[in-house]
């Protein structure tokens, strides 16, 4: 019943993000603990929101489905996620030619599985697009300035968890260097113009324990400076609580 309750509940938060159908995203990151089954994703791009690309399924995985982003294929993988479908099997199934995919990306991790995590990238994203896998950590782009993007994300996020951060400080810090290292190129100085940043704990049920979002809301702000001051206000009124 509680299982019933949580996926209810995430498929309406689904449903609610679909105006972000449309979302051309440009670089993302899913990272997961396979010891605390906690689960962060994050996304960054010149669109004025870029939130709604991804979703997380308490203690089972996450998805995100971006580029011209489908919202009822995300739909669909975070089903199958929540029924403990196999990441393969959930990559066959959006490859299928109803979803679009060669106008996609996708990234599928599943905590049954963590260090295996699936990405595809289809034959007419911009370029640069690509992807890169590995420590449960699944990093893809696309209208990247570079290949360096990608890769620079990937390096930061590994070496956070090396050093042990919590899960937004590792979104964080990686999403910085990919802003570092060119980020979108439409976007010049300012690298990205929205991005958000997600943090899911297995017990979360109506809500997810940390969710980020900056929206663009002028023509200057650099989308990932705005993202760290949010985390860090955060982290202020956490210590106060």
């Amino acid at each position: 019943m509680k299982m019933k309750f949580i996926k209810n509940l995430f498929l309406i938060t689904l449903l609610l993000t679909f105006p972000a159908i449309s979302t051309f995203a440009t670089w993302s990151i899913i990272v997961t603990n396979p010891k605390t089954k906690e689960i962060g994703i994050a996304g960054a791009s010149y669109t004025p929101n870029v939130y709604g690309i991804g979703a997380a399924a308490p203690g089972k995985g996450a998805i995100i489905v971006q580029a011209n982003s489908n919202g009822f294929a995300k739909l669909t993988g975070f089903q199958m996620i929540m029924a403990g479908v196999r990441p393969d099997s959930i990559l066959a199934k959006l490859r299928q030619p109803d979803f679009d995919p060669e106008n996609q990306q996708y990234a599928i991790v599943s905590l049954s599985d963590p260090t295996h995590p699936l990405t595809y990238t289809g034959t007419q994203t911009i370029s640069y697009a690509g992807s890169i896998t590995g420590n449960g950590i699944a990093v893809q782009g696309n209208m990247l300035t570079s290949a360096d993007v990608i890769k620079t994300v990937f390096e930061a996020a590994t070496k956070a968890q090396r050093e042990g951060l919590s899960m937004q400080e590792i979104l964080m810090v990686a999403m910085e260097a990919g802003a570092a290292a060119g980020g979108d190129k439409r976007c010049g100085e300012r690298k990205a113009s929205s991005a958000f940043l997600t943090v899911c704990k297995p017990e979360d049920t109506n809500e997810y324990w940390l969710n980020l979002v900056y929206k663009r809301v002028d023509d200057h702000t650099p989308a990932i400076a705005a993202l760290r001051l949010m985390l860090e206000d955060w982290k202020r009124k956490e210590k106060q609580r």
